[in-house]
């Protein structure tokens, strides 16, 4: 005789409150919507509803109760005296290879099997009195979405490209256009190509997630871009012309006289174009100040300080 008590995981003199509690989290835990067609997890759904259908009824409780206690002889039809008890009569799969149940209410007060189900996955009161559960088991579900990542360089994630992203389980390899401009942890999403529907529901979604490395010489945020350039002192004294590399070409910025270090210039509109907005440049300019000088230069510079 099975051990409905250690089947749920509760102790015998568990409360309907407690023994309905631990139901909840269990069937959630195991229900066929949830595993896909793992039979092993369909099995374990099917004993702890089993378990459930007779320990949340009093009077089903009672009476296995009585007959773990003075065994299967002293009962027939349920009652004392007459034989055996069948308690798989509280629970009937389905048609074969079908994954529809049909439960007995719970008495006494106690929730159902089928309004805890309902409530945990998105039933309603539409049920017919045949089987309460077969109006939420008919309808079309969506299937699960699938994720996966990839990896790109920088420039890649500017440009747009294409990618070969392996889909799992079934290792079917699918091509994937990265459209110019997406950032970094950008998603993809293409619509049926998750796992299959339910009941004639439309598949899952892939939603692809976009990792965009680092690059030695652009950083971005938002739709702008940031670079640097090193100029030495007497230049940015003097001030220049520089050559500065955009995301597209290379251009010779102007240095003001007197910029000093850590200064950013602007080159409007040499960013992204994301979303109808347009990006700027900002690129900081590095004085690189010489560590030692000769004697020469440091006269010169005595007497250019006085």
């Amino acid at each position: 005789m099975k051990n409905f008590y250690d089947i749920l995981g509760v102790a015998e003199n568990a409360s309907a409150e407690e023994i309905k509690k631990v139901f909840r989290r269990l069937a959630k835990k195991y229900h066929p919507d949830r595993n896909n067609g793992d039979q092993e997890a369909e099995a374990k759904f099917k004993e702890l509803s089993e378990a459930y259908e007779t320990l949340s009824d009093k009077k089903k409780r009672d009476e296995y109760d009585m007959m773990r206690k003075y065994g299967a002889q002293a009962f027939a039809g349920g009652h004392p005296g007459n034989g055996s008890a069948d308690f798989s009569q509280f629970f009937r799969q389905g048609p074969t290879g079908s994954n529809r149940f049909e439960f007995s209410m719970g008495g006494d007060g106690v929730e159902g099997f089928e309004d805890i189900i309902s409530s945990l996955f998105g039933g309603n009161g539409g049920r017919n009195q045949q089987n309460p559960f077969a109006s939420r088991r008919a309808r079309p579900q969506k299937g699960s979405d699938i994720h996966a990542s990839i990896t790109i360089p920088f420039m890649d994630s500017v440009e747009g490209t294409e990618r070969f992203v392996t889909i799992q389980p079934s290792g079917k390899k699918l091509k994937v256009k990265i459209p110019s401009g997406i950032d970094n942890m950008g998603k993809i999403r293409l619509a049926g190509v998750g796992s299959p529907g339910y009941n004639g529901g439309q598949n899952g979604d892939l939603i692809i997630t976009v990792k965009v490395m680092d690059d030695k010489n652009f950083k971005r945020d938002g739709n702008n871009i940031y670079t640097s350039v090193t100029i030495s002192f007497i230049e940015a004294i003097q001030g220049c012309k520089v050559k500065v590399k955009t995301l597209t070409k290379s251009i010779m910025l102007s240095v003001p006289s007197g910029t000093q270090p850590g200064t950013q210039l602007r080159l409007k509109g040499q960013g992204l174009a994301v979303g109808g907005q347009v990006g700027d440049q900002f690129v900081e300019v590095k004085v690189d100040i010489p560590k030692t000088l000769t004697d020469k230069q440091k006269k010169l510079l005595d007497e250019w300080n006085n």
